[in-house]
């Protein structure tokens, strides 16, 4: 799991979402690309700010509690 922290935001890398979402790298993406976030390049690592992670957090869990709803 990678953290970084540059000017008080922390930022994270695709892979550590993965992880904390629980989700195939491929959704990440998509949803990344539907969203106008800030990238912030390290290396050869695309970070993005915690806000981001909280927004696709949000969408993923809308889209299981209405993939649920559905099943009842």
């Amino acid at each position: 799991m990678i953290q970084f922290i540059k000017e008080g935001n922390i930022l994270y890398d695709i892979e550590t979402m993965k992880q904390i979402l629980n989700v195939p790298k491929s959704k990440i993406q998509r949803e990344l690309k539907k969203q106008k976030t800030e990238i912030v390049r390290y290396k050869n690592l695309f970070l993005y700010p915690e806000k981001t992670l909280f927004n696709l957090m949000e969408i993923i869990i809308v889209e299981k509690i209405n993939k649920s709803n559905d099943r009842l």
